[in-house]
C-alpha cells in the first residue's frame, strides 16, 4: 500500500491544534508518524462560562484559525481531515452559528463529539501510549475533564465534567494573584461533582494507575522534571508525583498569573490556566488514592487517527503497546530485517542459556529490552554508518517509545 495521509484538527477549548499523521502499510515495514502540527492557542471557550455562548472575539480567532487549517490542507494535498470540536463549541449556545461559518469560509465539516465520544478517544490515546491496563485515564482540556476507569485495557466507565483549565479559571481563579480561599474553594467544587462518580474514589487500588492526557498534563510533567534537575528528551511516560504536583500548584499561587509561563517547562499560551489544572488533578489524585500521575504525549488527536490506523478493531487497540512502538520507530529507518532479527534471536538464546544456568536471574523485563535493543541498535544508520551506534543513542531516546 502506499503511503497515507490524514490530517486532524482538534478544536479544544483552549488551544486548536491540526496534527498531520503520515502512514505505510507493508508488512514487517509498516510504521506510523506524526509529520506535521500547527498549534495556537485560541481560547475560544473565553467568556463562555459566564454567558454559554462563545464570544465575538475568540469565534473570530477560531474561524480564523481554521481558514488558515483548511489552506494548509488544501496546499499540501491532503484530502482526509478529520476536524472535531469539544466542550466549549459543544456547549455553546450559538454552536450551529459558528459551525456555518466555519462552512461558510472553509470546507471544513466540523464534528461535534459527545461527552462520551471525548472520552473515548482520550482513553485509546492513553491505553495506545502507554502500559495502563487497570486504573483511570484523565484527560483535562480547557472546558472539560474527562475520566475513564479501565479494567485489563478496556473501558469500564466513563464521566465527563464541565471541569476544564480555562472553566475553572474563570469561575474560580480569576485576578491577578490567587488566594488560599479562592484555592480551597475549587478544591471544594471539584470533590463535590467527583462525589456523584461513586467509583472515582478509590479507584488507584493496589495497583492501579493514573494516566493524564492532555497538554496541562504535559506542561506538569515537564515542570516537574525539570524541576527535578533531570534531562528532558520528551514528557512520554514521565510520572509526576503528588508531593512533586503540589510543589509546583505553591509555585504557581506565589506567582502572578501572567509570570507563571516563567516556570521552566509551563508554555506562555497555558501560563493563566495551568494552576486550575494542577488543583483539579491533585484533587483527582487524592480522591482516587493515586500516588503519581504518569503523562504522554498522545492526545484525543491520536485518539481519532488510531480509529483509522487500527480500523477493524474494537476497541482499537494494538496488542502490545512497547512490542508496537519498538517495531514501528525500526520500520521508520529502513533496518535490515533479517540482520536485526537474527541479532535479536542469537542474543535472546544466549539470555535464556545464560538464565537457565543460573548466570543471571532471568528478568522478564530485562530480556523484553535485550530484544529492543537487538532490533533498534541499526537504525543509526539511517544517519550515517560512522558512529551509527551514536545516532541510534538519539534517535530511541528522541522517539519517546510510548510504553
Amino acid at each position: 500500500m502506499s503511503e497515507r495521509r490524514q490530517a486532524v484538527i482538534d478544536l479544544g477549548s483552549n488551544s486548536f491544534r491540526l496534527v498531520v499523521f503520515t502512514w505505510h502499510e507493508d508488512g514487517t515495514a509498516s510504521w506510523w508518524k506524526r509529520t506535521d502540527e500547527i498549534h495556537e492557542a485560541v481560547r475560544v471557550g473565553a467568556g463562555l462560562d459566564a454567558t454559554h455562548a462563545l464570544q465575538d472575539e475568540p469565534m473570530e480567532r477560531a474561524l480564523r484559525m481554521l481558514e488558515l487549517y483548511a489552506h494548509f490542507c488544501r496546499a499540501t494535498g491532503i484530502t482526509d481531515v478529520r476536524p472535531v470540536a469539544t466542550s466549549a463549541i459543544r456547549d455553546a449556545s450559538n454552536q450551529a452559528e459558528f459551525l456555518e461559518a466555519a462552512r461558510r469560509r472553509t470546507w471544513l465539516e466540523v464534528r461535534v463529539l459527545d461527552r462520551e465520544e471525548e472520552a473515548r478517544y482520550g482513553y485509546l490515546a492513553a491505553v495506545n501510549s502507554t502500559t495502563l491496563a487497570d486504573g483511570v485515564a484523565l484527560d483535562i482540556g480547557g472546558g472539560s475533564m474527562q475520566l475513564t476507569r479501565v479494567e485489563g485495557r478496556l473501558p469500564m466507565q466513563t464521566r465527563s465534567w464541565r471541569m476544564g483549565a480555562v472553566r475553572m479559571t474563570e469561575r474560580f481563579l480569576e485576578g491577578k494573584r490567587t488566594s488560599p480561599k479562592q484555592i480551597k474553594a475549587l478544591r471544594a467544587h471539584v470533590e463535590k461533582k467527583l462525589d456523584a462518580a461513586g467509583w472515582v474514589a478509590g479507584a488507584g487500588g493496589i495497583d492501579g494507575r493514573l494516566v493524564g492526557v492532555g497538554g496541562a498534563v504535559r506542561n506538569l510533567a515537564s515542570a516537574a522534571q525539570l524541576a527535578a534537575g533531570k534531562p528532558l528528551f520528551t514528557v512520554q511516560g514521565v510520572t509526576v508525583t503528588r508531593d512533586q504536583l503540589q510543589e509546583l500548584i505553591d509555585r504557581f499561587v506565589e506567582l502572578p498569573a501572567a509570570d507563571r509561563g516563567e516556570v521552566d517547562g509551563v508554555k506562555a499560551g497555558r501560563a493563566d490556566v495551568i494552576l486550575a489544572s494542577a488543583v483539579v488533578i491533585d484533587t483527582v489524585m487524592e480522591i482516587g488514592g493515586f500516588d503519581a500521575i504518569e503523562a504522554t504525549e498522545a492526545g484525543l488527536r491520536e485518539g481519532v487517527f488510531f480509529e483509522t490506523l487500527l480500523e477493524g478493531a474494537e476497541p482499537p487497540l494494538f496488542d502490545d503497546v512497547r512490542r508496537a512502538s519498538v517495531l514501528n520507530l525500526a520500520a521508520q529507518y529502513h533496518p535490515e530485517y533479517a540482520h536485526t532479527e537474527h541479532v535479536a534471536a542469537l542474543s535472546l538464546e544466549m539470555w535464556d542459556a545464560l538464565a537457565e544456568s543460573k548466570r543471571h536471574p532471568g528478568n522478564p523485563a530485562e530480556r523484553e529490552l535485550l530484544w529492543a535493543a537487538a532490533m533498534l541498535h541499526d537504525i543509526g544508520t539511517a544517519v550515517d554508518y560512522d558512529d551509527h551506534h551514536k545516532h541510534s543513542r538519539y534517535l530511541v531516546l528522541n522517539a519517546g517509545l510510548p510504553g
